[in-house]
């Protein structure tokens, strides 16, 4: 049977739209039903003991990550996500900052979060913490880690749509080397 070169033109075009659509889920499947999408950063910081015990899916960009013997904080610079649950670009969009919790002790060594990384973080509110900040009274919304992602830059591919990302998976998707998850992982703090 003859094979014309039509087929392998079509076997690689297929190939190529079904590799496309393979997305990756940030929001794991345990916990998709348990977030509440609906409840912004704006929201907590106004009524945080409304929203204590509630999953929400924030992001931004890491600002300062410390480690104590309990446990790991992170500091984040919220800003907004996409629609892929992935950080936007801009910091003049941020509403504030908040951190993030490891209270299980799954982060080791903070140093794994530079400064200016990208991070998404599926949490527990916790409440509010009123540290000082630059000279003032400043109220962080905390979260529990319950599971992270970090975006790596450097898996960002070059083309004119880098940063951005559609239906079919193109953009900036990082990989999730730390993963916490509840059970084994961080839970309950």
């Amino acid at each position: 049977m003859k094979v014309t070169v039509g087929f392998w033109i079509g076997c690689a075009l297929l190939s190529i739209v079904v590799s496309g659509c393979n997305r990756y889920q940030v929001i794991p499947d345990q916990w998709a039903n348990r977030v509440n999408t609906q409840l912004t950063y704006e929201q907590v910081k106004a009524a945080p003991d409304a929203a204590r015990g509630q999953i929400v899916v924030w992001g931004g960009e890491v600002l300062n990550a410390v480690r104590d013997n309990e446990r790991t904080t992170i500091e984040v610079l919220e800003v907004p996500l996409n629609k892929d649950h992935i950080p936007l670009e801009s910091r003049a969009s941020s509403r504030g900052r908040f951190l993030v919790l490891d209270s299980r002790g799954e982060i080791i060594d903070p140093a794994i979060f530079k400064e200016g990384s990208k991070i998404t973080v599926i949490g527990e509110v916790l409440g509010i913490r009123t540290e000082t900040l630059d000279k003032a009274a400043y109220d962080f919304p905390i979260v529990a880690i319950r599971d992270m992602t970090m975006w790596d830059e450097s898996t960002r591919p070059n083309y004119p749509l880098a940063g951005y990302s559609n239906y079919y998976g193109y953009g900036y998707y990082g990989h999730r080397p730390y993963m916490f998850l509840e059970g084994a992982h961080v839970s309950g703090s």
